[in-house]
């Protein structure tokens, strides 16, 4: 493992934590409707809120994958460090889960803080969203329950 890693573990940022297959589905369940959040707001023009919300899908879809993998996290960093660790490195799944994330997350924080959002950023983080829900949805097997769109 890297070195953040081991540095999450040993600030408890990460832990190890029983396999949980109800809270990996509502992890998926809730990248699911974050995702079709995602697209309605930017339909309507709120394309913050659109960013905002293509952020979370993506995060919730790489939280449902530390989850998947035994271990809970106490921050977004540590959630990208886990990805990166046992998913991306070992060849698992493409470093684009990882990248994303990042990318994602920069993009919302610059949202929320910078006050800068077009429709241009919020479809390219939607589409990656879409992306990386699949990614995981396939990995980790679709028994996570559907959403409406």
């Amino acid at each position: 493992m890297s070195h953040r890693f081991d540095r999450g573990i040993e600030s408890r940022g990460l832990r190890r934590s029983p396999v949980d297959p109800a809270r990996v589905d509502r992890e998926i369940a809730e990248a699911r409707a974050d995702l079709s959040a995602a697209k309605r707001t930017l339909d309507q023009a709120d394309y913050k809120w659109a960013i905002v919300k293509a952020y979370y899908a993506i995060f919730h879809a790489c939280r449902s994958l530390v989850y998947s993998a035994g271990y809970s996290e106490k921050s977004h960093d540590c959630v990208i460090v886990a990805v990166q660790d046992l998913f991306v490195a070992p060849g698992t799944l493409p470093a684009f889960v990882a990248t994303a994330m990042r990318e994602a997350k920069a993009a919302r924080e610059a949202a929320d803080y910078g006050l800068t959002d077009d429709d241009g950023t919020a479809g390219a983080i939607i589409r990656d969203a879409e992306e990386v829900c699949r990614i995981v949805i396939e990995y980790l097997g679709d028994s996570a329950p559907e959403t409406a769109e």
